[in-house]
């Protein structure tokens, strides 16, 4: 909607009053005061109806004086009330010249003037010449109109009542006489009648040129917008960074409020710019690098172009810290298990200003939902915690703040699925160190599984695997180190391995260690060699490496299947690698053929090894 101030409108141009609510034209007929005998209040935007509004008598009682007359109280009783209240209100109460007392009277200027609302127009004002000796001095010709009786002049006079031009009344009395008053004829020109006839009326009146006139000619009080309440800035704002200003909505008494108006200084109020319009609470703008201060204020704007009064802020130090980088990189182990805990690890920032301060770490479940802070502080490392059976995934990020709060980018992660199967429970009584066996053991357990997956369990020492199988869960195992499994395993430090392992791949490990330490071995058939015919010579060969130091025995028997065998001593002939002929002649339960090999360290403590022994016997 395209409107103009009032006082830009040209002399000459029709407006519009509504009279009763319906739309009348009125003549811009003069701007300003017309002249110094005017009264200041006379100065504004002078409206004259372009058509006489009805007939009525001037005087009832005859006499011209405007003051006493009945048309100086009709126009304002009866003319003044069909206008809009609000244009009611607007009309300027002003004082006009006028000729106190009649034709006979005086003329009243200035201050002096008449005080009303609604008038009629002057001869003067119409541009009748004064040099007419019955024209008083009551006024200054008008800028609408022509001086004198041409033509011109008189068309410009020319008014109607119901399209058929008739005379209408001026103010002005005839002078000298106590009657007759100065009317406009129905061509314009000029005439005069007794002031008790009844001829048409065309109501003048004053208007303030600060109101407004929309596209249509229609006149309209505006107010102006109330200013914005308040006015928010940041606490802290950043050189080279964004501050964004908000307010609060306006309240308009015409409710057209239309938007608002944003202005920035740098230099405490001494110069404005222009950095926002329109109808938006707030407004983001960047303050350059280096900026020393900064303030901002606000206004709201009509319709019609009316502004507010300004909200201005405080002015603010602005700080020229710029942000840190982002950190590099974030690493978050691959398979986080639920229930555990897992470490995620940031490289560190840079900070070209040198007051790097530390990190804010933020996580998210289940690839949905906002990021939430969970570490706070100068590290490069976090150890969260995955609660088990609540979440699918985890993703984090990362980013770095220094002294002034400024923040870097964000470093984020690739998301983790979780895995929340739990890993099988080897629940043993045993635990560390077993201590130094020189024989055999066993290792009592039970395997439990939270999700009741089957499950694998190798038994081990070292490389040398007892077993592989498949457990039933929660009933107690043996792991078995005894006899040959025992005699296999070297002497020394030894670490026991039960392993378990769940049909998804998770496993758990129980470690035990114990000391092997075997002084002494010995070696026997574990059944006897049995014969028909008597046993009389019998050879050996051990293989091996027997330190020197230690002490060895070699016992043959040829009735080994006796309750109480004979064992000889066959060392000798063992070593020296002879027969070795039996001395016992003797068995009750039939001659069988055994060999009994004992091998003791000795004070060295060096280690040795039996390969093999073979032999034969006839």
């Amino acid at each position: 909607m395209a409107t103009r101030k009032l006082g830009d409108v040209a002399v000459g141009e029709i407006v519009k009053l509504k009279e009763n609510g319906i739309a009348i034209n009125y003549i811009v007929v003069h701007q300003g005061k017309p002249s110094s005998i005017y009264d200041n209040s006379c100065d504004g935007t002078w409206l004259l109806r372009q058509n006489i509004v009805e007939k009525h008598v001037w005087s009832d009682d005859n006499y011209n004086i405007l003051e006493d007359s009945a048309i100086h109280l009709w126009l304002s009783r009866n003319i003044l009330g069909r206008y809009d209240t609000r244009i009611q209100a607007a009309i300027k109460q002003v004082k006009i010249p006028y000729i106190a007392n009649g034709g006979n009277g005086g003329g009243q200027n200035g201050a002096n003037g008449l005080s009303c609302k609604i008038f009629l127009l002057s001869g003067q004002e119409v541009g009748f010449s004064s040099s007419h000796p019955h024209f008083p001095e009551d006024g200054a010709k008008l800028n609408y109109f022509d001086l004198g009786t041409g033509t011109t002049a008189n068309n410009k006079r020319i008014a109607s009542l119901n399209d058929e031009p008739l005379e209408w009344w001026l103010r002005s009395p005839y002078a000298g006489d106590r009657y007759a008053v100065w009317c406009v004829y129905h061509n314009g020109n000029y005439s005069n009648m007794d002031s008790s006839n009844s001829t048409g009326i065309r109501p003048a009146l004053i208007l303030p040129a600060t109101l407004y006139a929309i596209d249509d000619g229609t006149i309209t009080t505006n107010a102006s917008p109330n200013s914005p309440a308040t006015i928010t800035i940041p606490e802290t704002i950043h050189g080279g960074a964004d501050a964004k200003i908000s307010w609060p909505a306006s309240t308009d008494p015409d409710g057209n409020l239309d938007g608002y108006i944003v202005e920035r200084s740098y230099n405490g109020g001494s110069s404005w710019a222009q950095i926002y319009q329109g109808r938006s609470t707030s407004t983001t703008t960047t303050i350059p690098f280096g900026t020393e201060t900064v303030m901002f204020r606000v206004c709201a704007y009509d319709t019609y172009g009316e502004k507010s009064g300004w909200r201005t802020s405080a002015n603010k130090t602005v700080v020229n810290n710029r942000a840190p980088a982002a950190p590099p990189s974030i690493s978050v182990p691959l398979s986080p298990a639920g229930g555990d805990k897992l470490t995620i690890t940031w490289t560190a920032s840079t900070d070209v200003d040198g007051n790097l301060e530390g990190y804010e770490l933020e996580r998210q479940w289940d690839d949905a939902g906002a990021f939430t802070q969970i570490y706070k502080g100068a590290g490069l490392s976090y150890q969260d915690s995955i609660p088990k059976g609540e979440h699918t995934s985890v993703a984090y990020r990362v980013r770095a703040y220094d002294s002034f709060a400024a923040y870097s980018s964000y470093t984020t992660s690739p998301s983790r699925t979780i895995d929340n199967n739990t890993a099988p429970v080897i629940a043993c009584d045993l635990s560390g160190d077993l201590g130094e066996k020189s024989e055999g053991f066993s290792i009592q357990y039970t395997i439990k599984d939270a999700e009741k997956q089957e499950v694998t369990v190798v038994e081990r020492v070292g490389d040398l695997v007892k077993r592989t199988y498949k457990p039933t869960l929660d009933q107690q195992n043996t792991f078995e180190v005894t006899g040959e499994y025992f005699q296999r395993i070297l002497n020394g430090q030894q670490t026991v391995q039960i392993v378990a392992t769940d049909s998804a791949g998770k496993s758990s490990t129980l470690e035990l260690t114990f000391t092997k330490k075997v002084h002494k071995a010995v070696i026997t058939l574990s059944e006897p060699l049995a014969v028909e015919e008597q046993i009389t010579v019998a050879v050996l060969a051990i293989t091996g490496k027997i330190p020197a130091d230690a002490t060895q025995l070699v016992e043959l028997t040829n009735n080994g299947n006796d309750a109480e065998p004979v064992w000889e001593d066959a060392t000798a002939d063992v070593k020296a690698g002879r027969n070795h002929p039996f001395t016992n002649k003797t068995q009750t339960n039939g001659w069988a053929f055994n060999f009994r090999v004992t091998v003791e360290r000795g004070e060295s403590g060096e280690d040795g090894n039996i390969v093999s022994i073979q032999g034969g016997f006839q």
